[in-house]
């Protein structure tokens, strides 16, 4: 084996050794800077996803309204109003809909272990727990067919109605609360979840019926919304469209009025909260990727130098016979040797830091901005980005002094002082 060239970089590298350590904290810093801002973009990207989907996934909300435009002899500013039996209509008339459920809710006061508190109370079916990511804690479940069909006095309740009425860490499962007169069985209880998208505050104080037992405790005909899951998440505009013209048809509307119906189409505001994380995260990778650049402008630099202190040097082996690919390879080792001190305790003090960072708990009752940046990812993608970029660098860094030392002229080379 040929250790020539090992020799040379290690005792030329030894002679620089104080003039490469600022270059080594400057990549180290720079390597640091871009994985840990990678990282915590990823992260908010993750993390924003998972927020959002707390309220539910590919999910649409349609309420009733107020007319704003005249039509067929009506005047404008009839109210709007949807009945139980939209459900059925509109799941028979758009085969597009994979899931629908209808929702009635009121504030009323609930008691249970000796304590009393008001509460929004709501009435819906089993497949809403689909659509809205309602997942019960273990030993517990959400309303089912059977539950709704029989109008069972049963109930499901957040993770904080269960805290406030029969205390922390008590089991809920099984225990009574009263709604109205009426006592209930509680049969699950929400499990923790990050939730920034709500109507009528989070899911954790929320209490959930089935839809015909609560129709007993609040007897209004109609109800509030009606929630929709499309079968494939690009049908959302198309659903919206037929909502409109088959609801105006039933009431007498204009489809086109705008407000005689509420629509929240959650799937195009997910797209909108996508693109924004995603603007996020590509501005702190190049913000980060900026940074790792100044440390390799220092090793260019530091390069250069070198090749100027050793021009004497190199035409006296380039007059020997040395290769000039030889002089390119033992800039380029040196070059390489230079990043990778820098960037492998760069890789190393940021792995060590996101794992830290994310053994922080979050605080699912008060969820704030902390929640976001608790939670940064060291994925395989951010790795494959950083290298690219990291090769990029090292051959531009290296290769430009490597090619101007190896094309000096050894006889002008040993006239240099």
């Amino acid at each position: 084996m040929n250790l020539t060239l090992p020799r040379f970089f290690w005792s030329e590298y030894r002679k620089r050794r104080k003039k490469a350590s600022l270059i080594t904290f400057a990549l180290f810093w720079g390597t640091l800077s871009i994985l840990l801002l990678m990282a915590f973009g990823q992260g908010m990207s993750t993390q924003s996803h998972v927020a959002f989907s707390g309220l539910g996934e590919t999910l649409m909300m349609v309420y009733g309204g107020q007319t704003s435009l005249a039509f067929e002899g009506l005047p404008k500013g009839r109210p709007i109003s949807l009945y139980p039996e939209d459900v059925d209509y509109l799941k028979d008339r758009i085969p597009e809909i994979l899931r629908i459920a209808p929702e009635a809710y009121t504030y009323l006061q609930v008691s249970g272990g000796g304590k009393e508190i008001n509460r929004t109370v709501h009435g819906t079916t089993a497949e809403f727990a689909l659509m809205r990511t309602q997942v019960p804690q273990l030993g517990g479940r959400f309303l089912n067919a059977d539950d709704v069909d029989k109008g069972r006095k049963v109930a499901f309740i957040g993770w904080k109605v269960a805290s406030d009425l029969f205390g922390p860490g008590v089991d809920a499962v099984g225990k009574q609360i009263v709604i109205n007169r009426i006592p209930f069985t509680v049969v699950g209880v929400l499990m923790k979840k990050i939730q920034d998208s709500m109507y009528n505050g989070p899911d954790a104080d929320q209490v959930y019926l089935p839809f015909y037992a609560y129709r007993q405790i609040d007897n209004r005909r109609r109800i509030n919304q009606i929630h929709i899951q499309p079968r494939d998440a690009s049908q959302s505009k198309l659903i919206e469209s037929r909502l409109r013209i088959l609801l105006g048809r039933k009431y007498r509307f204009d489809p086109e009025d705008p407000y005689a119906l509420s629509l929240w189409n959650t799937i195009e505001d997910y797209k909108q909260g996508e693109a924004i994380f995603k603007g996020i995260e590509m501005f702190l990778g190049i913000i980060g990727a900026l940074t790792l650049l100044i440390g390799a402008v220092g090793v260019t630099n530091l390069m250069y130098a070198v090749a100027k202190e050793r021009t004497r040097e190199i035409g006296i082996k380039l007059a020997i016979g040395a290769r000039r690919r030889v002089i390119v390879q033992q800039f380029f080792l040196e070059t390489m040797f230079v990043f990778a001190k820098g960037t492998f305790w760069g890789f190393l003090t940021a792995f060590n830091i996101v794992n830290l960072v994310r053994l922080a708990p979050i605080n699912y009752d008060s969820f704030g901005i902390e929640a976001y940046l608790l939670r940064p990812e060291l994925s395989l993608q951010i790795f494959v980005v950083y290298m690219i970029i990291l090769g990029v660098l090292v051959f531009l860094s290296g290769i430009f002094p490597a090619l101007r030392a190896s094309r000096s002229n050894p006889i002008e080379s040993l006239r240099y002082e």
